[in-house]
This record gives structure tokens, sequence and C-alpha cells, in this order.
């Protein structure tokens, strides 16, 4: 099998298992038979080619469909992938219409479908031809009709499909440093967001950029980097990370010199925690503890909380579309339930006088606005702090923080509260 097939053969398996077998983007490509054999190259080319694959799945079909003289049946969804491929080369990727055709005619024979090359070579030859001519079917396709009409009822229609339309975009590389942001911005040729984040033009391997050894920076998207940035001063104060896993919030925690707890349930991710706490020097400010935050038992015990809950993550569709595939509409109603407990923790654990974060990647005001709204009701001592003008462009009507993928950045969630000594 040469290179080339081999990039389309790996894409395959790894949209077969996305799409069909229930299995996350989470490290999927290191776990695929060929993959580490491929260029650096073909192994960009492979993950753009899924990514286009996953996000636009429905406009795939519907383009597919209309050089079928009549739908595949549900037994032969591997054709149906290997059409999907060809034609995500044709009219998204650019890619020559004779690679993209001849490929996916040796994929056919590769999967052991070779009763299907015919199919498959005159299909792509007809989108050939008609390809330019076809009319791009609506973004709609790709989303679940639930979360749509969620977002329509809580942001309106136009506000909706400009979202919907915006996570189409190909993701981009964030960077939160230690110091001096405009003096890394230039010496990797990108741009200071207004949150502080480095964005950055750079495809290739993170590790090998300047200054990762020595630990000065990490990758964390842009509104992922908010919620740590909302407290006040928190020099020798003593700080819970609920959730804490991977470690970025944790990070800029021990920058800001607290005293941080960082909590997961997860004893893999913590190892990645530890890790990123061991590279970027600053583990003396770190105690990492393997627990489910429901089950601790400590009152009023720290300074500020830091509560990133467990959520949809239907913000951050740009970066990982397979959640179009996995998420329903009762996960959502499922997590608001763990998200309220974890919060009416995290007011527990806070001492009278503190601050507390609670934050989402998810763009569902059930999740969200609704969650705090509860736990104010049940918490007279809680109330919402005013944020400064410099988050003035991300606040809602409520004065919480809610990023907008229109905005350029991951969907995101973030209010800062108080608990008054009462």
């Amino acid at each position: 099998m040469d290179n080339a097939v081999k990039s389309r053969y790996v894409a395959f398996n790894i949209l077969k298992d996305i799409l069909f077998g229930q299995k996350t983007l989470d490290g999927i490509f290191d776990r695929q038979l060929f993959y580490q054999s491929l260029s650096h190259t073909d192994k960009q080319f492979v993950r753009m080619l899924v990514l286009t694959v996953l996000r636009r799945w429905g406009q795939l079909k519907f383009l597919v469909n209309q050089c079928l003289d009549k739908p595949l049946p549900e037994k032969r969804r591997d054709i149906l992938v290997v059409l999907v491929l060809g034609v995500a080369q044709l009219y998204y990727l650019n890619t020559p219409p004779h690679a993209a055709t001849d490929t996916a005619v040796q994929l056919t024979r590769v999967i052991k479908q070779p009763a299907f090359t015919k199919l498959v070579n005159a299909v792509l030859r007809s989108f050939v031809r008609k390809g330019k001519t076809l009319k791009e079917p609506s973004v709609l396709l790709n989303y679940p009709e639930w979360l749509m009409d969620d977002w329509k009822q809580n942001y309106g229609e136009e506000v909706a499909e400009k979202m919907l339309l915006s996570l189409m975009d190909s993701g981009y590389l964030d960077i939160t440093v230690k110091t001096n942001p405009q003096e890394w911005a230039e010496r990797w040729n990108g741009v200071v967001l207004n949150t502080g984040t480095v964005r950055c033009p750079y495809q290739g391997d993170v590790a090998l950029m300047d200054g990762y050894a020595d630990g000065l920076w990490w990758v964390q998207e842009a509104s992922a980097s908010i919620p740590a940035q909302l407290f006040d001063d928190l020099q020798n104060k003593r700080v819970a990370d609920l959730c804490a896993a991977p470690g970025g919030k944790t990070a800029q925690l021990a920058c800001r010199r607290a005293f941080v707890d960082a909590y997961d349930i997860s004893e893999k991710r913590l190892m990645r925690l530890r890790e990123n706490m061991k590279r970027l020097k600053l583990e003396d400010y770190v105690q990492v503890k393997c627990q489910d935050v429901l089950t601790i038992t400590e009152k009023q015990v720290y300074d500020a909380v830091l509560l990133d809950a467990p959520c949809s993550a239907t913000g951050t569709i740009r970066r990982h579309p397979d959640l179009l595939y996995h998420r329903t509409k009762e996960d959502v109603q499922r997590l608001t339930q763990i998200q309220s407990a974890l919060l009416q923790k995290a007011i527990d654990l806070l001492k009278p006088n503190g601050q507390l974060v609670y934050s989402t990647c998810s763009l569902m005001r059930d999740e969200n606005e609704s969650v705090v709204q509860q736990a104010l009701l049940n918490n007279k001592n809680l109330e919402r702090v005013v944020l400064n003008k410099k988050w003035q462009p991300f606040l809602n009507a409520n004065g919480a923080i809610q990023v907008l993928p229109t905005m350029g950045q991951d969907g995101f969630y973030a209010v800062l509260l108080y608990k008054k000594n009462t």
C-alpha cells in the first residue's frame, strides 16, 4: 500500500470508529495502525481530512447523494465513508481529481469491497464533472436538531446560525505565556488577544517550539484562560482548582503565586497535570489530589475556588467535531445535575469573603446561567461580582462572561461569585 492510499486508509478507520463506534478524537490518531509511519505532511493531511469530514458530514452526504442513482443502504456505510472522503477532498480540500478518485478506488479494494470499485469511480468522476456547479448545502445539515433548537431559542435565530457557521472553521494554536506575551508574539509571528493569549500560525509539533522545554508557556485556548484571570489578588492564598486536569488553569493560578490544591477524579489525567507542572517548574505551588470532588469532607477551607465543571463542551465543536456524534439532549440534562452538585460543593469549600469562579466550555444555558441562578437562590450569602471593563465585550445581560464562537474563540461561560460573611 503506497503512502497516498495509506493516509486515506488511516482516515477511513478513524472516521468509522468515531461515526459508528462511539470513539472520540482524543488520542485516536496515535492509536491508529500506520499513522506513525506517515510523513509529517501526510499526518497533517490525515488530520485535516478527518476534521473536515466530521465538521461537514451532513453536507458531504448530501453532495454524495446527488451523484448516486439511489442512496446507499445502511449496510454499505463503509462505501459511503469512502465516497465522503473522496468528495471532501474534491470539494473542500482542492485535492487534484485524479488523486482523490484513484486513491478512493484503491481504498475500496483495501477494505475488501472490490465489487464497488466501479461505483466509487463512477460517482467521484460524476462529482468532478458536476462539483463546481453544485450549490453548497446548508451547514445546518451538520448539526443535530436538538442543538440548533436550543441555540436558536437562547441566542436568537440569526446569532445561532452565525455560531453554527463559525464552528466550521479550522482551529488555531493559542498559548499562555508566563511573561511578556508581546515579545513571544513577535518571536512566533503571532498576535496577542485581549485575554493575553498569544495566537500563533504554527502547525507543527509544539514540543519543538522555542521555550517549551524550558517551561515558559503552555498550550491553552484563549477562552479557557479567562476563568483564572477573574480572581482578585491570589498571592499566598489557598485555592482549590476543582476538575483541574490537564492543568492549564492550575498553572495560571500557580503563576499568580497561589498555593493550589488541584483535584480531579481521573488519575490518568492527573499524570498529565503532574508532567505539565514539572515542565513549567510550578510543583512547589501545586498539591495534586486524585479525588471525586463530591466526596471532599472539609468545609470553608479555601480563600478561592475555581470550578471548571464537566459539561457538554458544545463551545469546543470547532476543535472537537466528534461531539456532534456523541452528545445528546439527555446528556445535557444529566450534566446539569452534576454541575449543580459540584457548584454547591465549591460553595461549601469556600471561606467567607472568598471568591468562586464557575465556568464551562458549554453554550447551553441550562449548564450555565440556570445552574448559577439556582445556586444563588439556594445560598443567600452568595452574590455575583461585577467584572471590570476588560471583560465588557464578553458579558451577557447578567454580567457573566459568555464567549460565542463568532468571537474567534471557543464558546465559554464564566461567572465570578462572592461569599459574604454573614
